[in-house]
């Protein structure tokens, strides 16, 4: 799903604290070559790991080499496999944005995540996942976590990065679910 307009999401942008959150100390922060994935704490880093499945893709040799390699901590595989997951999801839409770079923001809970988009948008909703153009940011929790889920919203920021004016919603969401079909082709 993908959404406009939308309230700060870090504090640095609202001078608050993020969603209200106790402190940032309740966010880790990783940051790969596309991306910058703040996890919440109380997120299994090592079952987020195991799902998203980047099995399916076609390594060049950096990427066999980082994930051979031994020792790489919980954080680096994370960011690993987003940047391969992004990569995957640029030659799908055969769609090269220029500086690419997105946030991810994962959330300990469902309840966490809702709670953030009521916060954003003023109203319930219950979704996986959603992306907010506006700050470039990708919205969803621990137990939605998956390739699939994330390379669908990761679908959303090439496609609005990628076009100076953005194709109409409905052709957004269509070459967001096309990545999503082709995504282990």
């Amino acid at each position: 799903m993908i959404l406009a307009g939308a309230t700060p999401l870090f504090a640095e942008e609202a001078g608050a604290k993020p969603n209200g959150e106790a402190a940032e100390k309740d966010w880790t922060v990783i940051t790969s070559s596309y991306a910058t994935i703040c996890v919440q704490s109380g997120v299994d880093l090592t079952n987020a790991i195991k799902k998203i499945d980047v099995d399916f893709a076609k390594y060049d040799l950096v990427e066999k080499e980082i994930f051979l390699e031994r020792g790489i901590s919980e954080e680096e595989k994370v960011a690993n496999k987003i940047d391969i997951l992004i990569r995957k999801t640029r030659r799908v839409l055969d769609m090269y944005p220029a500086a690419f770079k997105i946030n991810i923001k994962i959330y300990n809970t469902q309840e966490g995540l809702n709670g953030n988009y009521k916060e954003i948008f003023e109203e319930d909703a219950n979704y996986k996942a959603f992306y907010v153009h506006k700050f470039k940011t990708i919205y969803t929790s621990a137990n939605n976590l998956s390739e699939s889920v994330l390379a669908h919203e990761i679908g959303h920021s090439v496609i609005d990065s990628y076009f100076t004016v953005p194709p109409p919603p409905k052709i957004r969401e269509l070459l967001a679910c096309y990545v999503d079909l082709h995504l282990r082709d």
